[in-house]
């Protein structure tokens, strides 16, 4: 295993699955490429009246630029990769990055939402899960990094 994707949306739980693929990509002496998607700006509607919440452009490129340097701070080693959704689904935009990325394992934070809260916002995870053509690591926001030997990590990718 060369080339590892790891996503996170900015968010404390987001980050959560950058030292688990950190530690894992350490181990196996594998690229890393960071993933964070910018949604779109949102479209609210109300009866005939619609509207695009105040998100423009140059508010986009300060907090993807910020979001670059972060990411750059925390893993240096790391390719940082912060792309726009573009009319895309997030799933779909991180299947599109992992393919011309040519990984082979994607690591992302699972939010666990269940019930009602799963029917509406939908789960990135398990549809990057379900669709990916490469191995999917889910971490759990309570889970700890693992410390990553090469027998750990052989056990992982099978060799």
């Amino acid at each position: 295993m060369n080339r590892i994707l790891v996503t996170t949306d900015g968010s404390d739980l987001g980050q959560h699955a950058l030292s688990h693929a950190q530690g894992l990509a350490r181990a196996l002496g594998a690229e890393l490429t960071v993933l964070s998607i910018q949604l779109d700006p949102v479209l609210a509607a109300y009866g005939e009246y619609s509207y695009a919440l105040p998100t423009s452009l140059e508010t986009l490129d300060e907090l993807k630029a910020g979001l670059e340097n972060d990411l750059r701070t925390r893993l240096p080693e790391a390719r940082i990769r912060v792309e726009r959704a573009a009319g895309r689904h997030v799933s779909r935009a991180i299947l599109d990055v992992a393919r011309e990325e040519g990984v082979q394992m994607i690591v992302m934070t699972t939010h666990g939402r269940s019930g009602l809260g799963r029917a509406l916002v939908g789960s990135v995870a398990q549809a990057v899960a379900q669709h990916a053509p490469v191995p999917v690591l889910l971490i759990k926001g309570d889970q700890q990094p693992v410390a990553w030997g090469s027998a750990a990590a052989q056990q992982v990718t099978g060799a």
